[in-house]
């Protein structure tokens, strides 16, 4: 019994120190309790493993019935006389006239005037031109076209290609050691008490954490560098050179050529000829044409007329009325009933040693 309260007052020391010290890393674990035989006061705990039977409450639905009263509305046909006043349709014959135009075809005689044409043979005179060709020589100057050549001289640019040699500036990149400091996430053990649930003692367990240590890196950084270097170009270039070309000029001079040209007269002729000349005349021409007049005529004829006639009638209508009902019906309500449901859990629980 001595043992249990030496561990809760170790427990409750070393939760004190822990939360009255200055803020910094986390202290090292203590040695576990299989370690602790040096201890003036060891306490020894281990770990079982039980299955405890909980209870946690539910909410489940429930149907029972329930008596309400209901007023329906049932609907009752009754057959009832009414009288209606109906218009009928009542038919007649009636005798009318009317005048109507018939048309009646007849032929008359008519007469037009028309004119003739009628071709007459006459002597007459005209004056004609008649061709006349006759071969004449004729001179003209004619534009010769010749080609001499010429011996020129020109000068001619020819590539060439010379050799310089210029500076360029040339960009290196060279490494160069750099130290930092850089963040580097650890484990660590940390003792942390925990209370026995059934003795209510408090005990300490080692767990693992993360820790963040400062560590110093090495690294390689790249560091740009101009130089400067000699580069041979090839600078391409023209130089001048005389040729001699040999040229075609064009050149024309001129000639009298002499050709003979027929050369076209018209000379007047006159002469006799006979001509038809027309001559219109006149005369009646009688002719037919089919004339169609329109006579009017008396004719008798029947039209139906209609006529709306008032009767009074008797039928039988059905009338449809609703009287109320009150019934009693039973209903299944739903209900939410809170229920305890059993449940087994497994638990940890630390046991110290006798």
């Amino acid at each position: 019994m001595f043992r249990p309260f030496l561990a809760l007052m170790l427990g409750v020391l070393l939760t004190a120190t822990a939360s009255a010290g200055p803020p910094g890393p986390p202290p090292e674990c203590p040695p576990c309790w299989e370690e602790m035989e040096c201890w003036p006061f060891p306490v020894p705990v281990r770990f079982e493993y039980r299955t405890e039977t909980r209870y946690r409450t539910e909410c489940r639905t429930e149907y029972k019935e329930v008596e309400r009263v209901v007023c329906r509305r049932v609907p009752e046909t009754v057959m009832k006389e009414i009288q209606e006043t109906v218009v009928v349709p009542h038919w007649r014959e009636e005798l009318r006239q009317r005048t109507t135009l018939v048309p009646v075809r007849s032929v008359e005689t008519r007469y037009r005037p028309v004119v003739r044409t009628e071709w007459v043979q006459e002597q007459r005179e005209r004056t004609v031109m008649v061709p006349e060709t006759q071969v004449v020589e004729r001179q003209h100057r004619v534009v010769v076209p010749e080609v001499r050549e010429e011996v020129r001289e020109r000068t001619v640019m020819v590539p060439d290609v010379r050799m310089e040699e210029r500076q360029r500036s040339v960009t290196v990149m060279r490494h160069v050691p750099e130290t930092r400091v850089q963040q580097v996430i650890t484990t660590r053990k940390v003792p942390v008490p925990v209370c026995n649930p059934c003795t209510g003692f408090m005990g300490m367990v080692c767990t693992i954490v993360p820790y963040i240590s400062q560590q110093c890196i090495t690294t390689l950084r790249p560091v740009p560098e101009q130089r400067c270097e000699k580069v041979t170009v090839a600078v391409p270039t023209y130089r001048a050179e005389k040729q001699q070309v040999r040229v075609a000029v064009p050149t024309y001079r001129e000639e009298i050529h002499t050709e003979k040209v027929p050369v076209t007269t018209m000379r007047p002729r006159r002469e006799a000829y006979t001509a038809s000349v027309p001559v219109r005349r006149e005369e009646m021409e009688a002719y037919q044409v089919p004339v169609v007049r329109m006579t009017p005529k008396v004719e008798t004829y029947k039209v139906p007329v209609c006529e709306q006639r008032t009767e009074v009638r008797t039928r039988q209508v059905p009338v449809t009325t609703c009287r109320e009902v009150r019934e009693v019906v039973k209903e299944q309500v739903a209900c939410r009933v809170p229920v305890k449901v059993p449940y087994e859990v497994t638990v940890c629980v630390p046991v110290f040693c006798e």
